[in-house]
């Protein structure tokens, strides 16, 4: 059975789940990007897990996201080596 693992924890009253994504997600278009986190979503709910789906990757030594508008400052605030320290769950399918 397929799983990733994620970090789930709340965050200033936000319930997130983090996924680290390789790289080359960067280079995915939009849509793309777009249909994984649904995906991602769907499948987080299934599992239980409580929150919305942040995706993380790196660039170069440094983080990048794909998150709601409101959470960027926190992202801005942390690196892939505390998403990495608070991975604590997994998406199964």
């Amino acid at each position: 059975m397929p799983s990733i693992a994620v970090a789930n924890f709340s965050e200033q009253g936000q319930d997130m789940v983090i996924v680290i994504m390789d790289k080359a997600f960067a280079q995915a278009n939009p849509n793309l990007q777009e249909a994984t986190i649904g995906q991602l979503q769907a499948r987080s709910n299934a599992c239980g897990l409580k929150g919305t789906v942040a995706l993380v990757w790196d660039v170069g030594g440094r983080m990048d996201y794909l998150v709601p508008q409101p959470w960027h400052d926190f992202f801005h605030s942390i690196t892939l080596e505390d998403v990495r320290a608070r991975l604590n769950a997994e998406i199964r399918w």
